[in-house]
């Protein structure tokens, strides 16, 4: 009779388990998240600053649309006269309160310099806050407007003076 109880007991423990795993492959497989549908690009500064590079999507990268894109970009430069070297993009967590977690947002969204976050007006500041998701409201409690106008501009005493040493 005792066997038969431990029989039923480990049953019940091989079910359990077997109700786990598959229920635990169910919730992995529908919590996906979606790509968001509309265009990061959609936010740009008001008066953008000269030399500040257009947000675009990740191009698709094979060596026809590569050789494309070269072959374009030196003629743009030669007969129109345009820059076709982005500029490099700033180390964003400089600013205090602004993670690696952050900058990626902010990077998605077509924000790589400070003087692309010093540029923005306040209607647009009410866009990015809206699209941080997890760091909603963080533009203005941190100050990263200000803190991205002292260092666009270079004033690095400035910026220590208000905002301490920079790391």
């Amino acid at each position: 009779m005792d066997n038969y109880f431990l029989v039923a007991i480990g049953a019940v423990i091989l079910a359990a388990l077997a109700i786990f795993f598959v229920l635990r492959g169910r919730r992995q497989a529908t919590g996906t998240i979606e790509p968001p549908t509309s265009e990061p690009s959609k936010i740009a500064p008001a008066a953008p600053p000269p030399a500040a590079p257009a947000p675009r999507a990740e191009p698709h990268h094979d060596r026809v649309t590569d050789a494309a894109a070269i072959a374009t970009a030196d003629i743009a430069g030669q007969f129109l006269g345009i820059d076709t070297t982005p500029n490099p993009p700033d180390d964003l967590t400089r600013l205090k309160g602004l993670g690696p977690k952050a900058q990626s947002v902010l990077n998605g969204l077509g924000i790589t310099q400070y003087s692309q976050l010093a540029a923005l007006t306040p209607a647009q500041i009410d866009k990015v806050d809206a699209a941080m998701g997890n760091f909603a409201g963080r533009l203005r409690r941190d100050q990263w407007i200000e803190q991205a106008r002292l260092l666009s501009i270079g004033d690095i005493p400035g910026f220590e003076a208000r905002f301490g040493k920079l790391g």
